[in-house]
């Protein structure tokens, strides 16, 4: 993958697990009234897991991402910088948003031809400050 296609990739899984999250939101204060939060976290896991499988590399994870409004990835939706920065088989591709809003750094490995999201990094930044960078968990 060219430099571009890196950055497409983050940002297909990261509106993906947009997407989900904002489908599973609306419904789960109904289904914690109904007393079916067990059965409505683990459709969610489901789900998150095939999104997962596509984008992430093999690593055990023991937490999914939680179900949130606004999505976790919300503030990628207004990107005012890309930057990718390449060594071997790894890449960092560094999400930029627009001023006091969440910048975001994923870090890429390529085995076997293919890459993968390995983690990423998240921090906030406004026109006073810029935080420094915090693992986010998917």
């Amino acid at each position: 993958m060219n430099d571009g296609e890196l950055v497409e990739f983050v940002l297909a899984f990261t509106g993906e697990v947009n997407a989900l999250q904002r489908r599973y939101a609306p419904l789960l204060t109904a289904e914690r009234e109904r007393g079916r939060t067990a059965a409505f976290l683990e459709a969610y896991r489901a789900e998150a897991g095939l999104i997962y499988a596509r984008y992430l590399t093999g690593q055990e994870r023991t937490y999914y991402a939680p179900i949130s409004d606004p999505p976790t990835y919300a503030a990628m939706e207004e990107m005012t910088l890309s930057t990718v920065e390449r060594v071997k088989n790894r890449a960092v591709v560094e999400i930029l948003t627009s001023e006091g809003r969440l910048d975001y750094r994923f870090k890429l490995v390529c085995e076997g031809g293919v890459w993968r999201i390995n983690s990423y990094q998240q921090r906030i930044h406004t026109e006073f400050c810029i935080r420094r960078w915090i693992y986010g968990d998917f």
